[in-house]
């Protein structure tokens, strides 16, 4: 996998999902963070913005109306 012009948050994420490979926004922003983050904080939009950045590269994918997030299977 591309992993070149990620940033750290991005990077962190795709590990996370290749051990898990489907997660929330709020877990995903809890395992980079390393504490509970909530919702409508800084933490879990920063999470959030990684996300959408990598469903652009097409390297991840939304499940269940945004609600979950899986690696997608590589070509």
């Amino acid at each position: 996998m591309e992993t070149a012009g990620l940033s750290k948050n991005q990077k962190l994420i795709l590990q996370f999902l290749e051990v898990k490979p489907e997660m929330t926004t709020k877990e995903l922003a809890e395992l980079v963070f390393g504490k509970p983050v909530e919702y409508q904080t800084k933490e879990y939009s920063s999470v959030h913005r990684s996300l959408l950045s990598l469903e652009r590269r097409r390297l991840i994918k939304r499940v269940q109306i945004q609600l979950r997030w899986k690696l997608k299977a590589k070509v």
